[in-house]
């Protein structure tokens, strides 16, 4: 049996303070929900019952913290991580920065929400999830991939009608998948966050039932992805394989190239990789694409190159919202238009700081099968991070959401299960 460094004597705590989920069941309740949240959020915001649609989500917060609050009363504090220090010093710029514009304070206090909303459960969770609860959350996360992968499919079976913003000027495809996320460029993004996931418990699972589930769902997730046509996701899933494999694993490289040239000729990939390359595409794109919406945010900026134009200001949902702006397809390009070099430098050192925590704590501590769901885990969001390069992913909250907290458990769990060995620089046996 391998000790655990999360395994602390809880006799003394009142029962409604000690760790897990085991102990709280609504706050079990409330993770289930969360974890599945591009389903939920679909659902509670059907006709008749959208209120509950826009709230549940801050009633999960909310419940979140009142289990965290009482456990910290109780003497429990978990210690921060790494990456989430550097969140601290970002959404303490955040706010200076909403208060900096309170002038115009829907712009400011939106803006601000919808750059720090879903971090807050980061903090939250470590209080309310303990290392044993991981795996379960992840399964639901799974089991929701699975659903919206199957969805995808049947979409592309029954050729749903494709909303013509998501289709390129001259350029006609069978459909465009999107699901629940009713976005093939934020499908594209989940299928590629889930997909190593999915992969990842297949090979690590010993029950041939689940393993014969995770398998079939990595399937459905890969042919999702695929048939969203996204290709900043196709390029972030493929860059985020490439550097796992580098990083933990060259021997899988020779076997990366071949899909890779294989996928590559595929008719419905080439042509959309061909017409990505083709001089009209990059004329058009200067003119009111991707390439000009990048340089506005520099324009955007320069006007103050440490602070930016103001949060809700360039780039992203609430600019157009209020001020009938454009997406910037490009989260990093939107941060620095809206809170400059600073917030960016803030924001870049977020993500990378997590991204080291999650390969230093976690995939390279992890042994045996749990490495497989460690390495996949890392994949994932690393494709993420990729991905907003050429979209706004975190902008759309299901996935921010999920970003966040899929992140913020592999740690729980990565230091929990791997910590002690971490430490000791072995493992240690009982």
């Amino acid at each position: 049996m391998l000790m655990q460094e999360s395994e602390r004597d809880q006799s003394h705590l009142p029962r409604h303070a000690r760790l897990g989920l085991k102990h709280h069941r609504v706050a079990r309740y409330a993770m289930v929900l969360y974890m599945a949240y591009p389903i939920v959020d679909y659902a509670l915001r059907l006709p008749h019952i959208h209120p509950i649609g826009v709230i549940w989500d801050v009633v999960v917060l909310l419940i979140l913290a009142v289990v965290a609050l009482r456990r910290w009363l109780a003497g429990e504090k978990p210690k921060l991580f790494l990456w989430q220090k550097f969140a601290g010093w970002y959404i303490l710029f955040c706010f200076a920065m909403m208060f900096s514009n309170i002038g115009q304070p829907i712009l400011a206090v939106q803006g601000l929400r919808d750059d720090i909303y879903y971090m807050l459960y980061t903090f939250l969770m470590p209080f309310v999830v303990d290392e044993e609860d991981v795996p379960k959350l992840l399964h639901v996360l799974a089991s929701t991939a699975v659903l919206i992968g199957a969805n995808g499919i049947y979409q592309y079976v029954t050729k749903a009608p494709v909303p013509q913003a998501f289709n390129d000027v001259n350029e006609h495809v069978r459909t465009r998948v999107f699901s629940v996320l009713q976005s093939p460029n934020e499908m594209g993004a989940f299928t590629a966050m889930t997909s190593p996931l999915l992969i990842s418990l297949a090979i690590r699972e010993t029950n041939r039932w689940r393993k014969m589930f995770y398998i079939l769902g990595a399937v459905f997730c890969l042919a999702s992805l695929l048939f969203s046509y996204t290709r900043g996701a196709w390029l972030a899933f493929a860059l985020s394989l490439l550097i796992t494999a580098l990083i933990f694993e060259r021997r899988l490289l020779l076997i990366l190239l071949v899909v890779g040239v294989v996928a590559f000729f595929l008719p419905s990939i080439h042509h959309r990789f061909a017409d990505l390359f083709s001089p009209v595409y990059f004329l058009k794109s200067a003119e009111a694409g991707r390439i000009a919406r990048w340089l506005t945010a520099f324009d955007h900026m320069a006007a103050n190159p440490l602070f930016g134009a103001g949060l809700g200001h360039y780039g992203g949902q609430v600019a157009a919202t209020y001020r009938g702006g454009i997406y910037s397809d490009n989260y990093y390009a939107k941060t620095l238009g809206e809170s400059g070099l600073v917030g960016l430098v803030l924001f870049a050192g977020m993500q990378l700081s997590l991204l080291y925590e999650l390969y230093k704590k976690v995939a390279k501590a992890a042994w045996g099968r749990d490495k497989f769901l460690a390495i996949g885990g890392f994949a994932g969001i690393l494709a993420v991070v990729i991905h907003n390069f050429t979209e706004n992913v975190w902008e759309y909250n299901p996935m921010t959401a999920l970003y966040f907290a899929f992140s913020t458990l592999l740690l729980i769990w990565g230091y929990g299960r791997f910590g002690k060995e971490v430490q000791d620089g072995q493992n240690i046996e009982a």
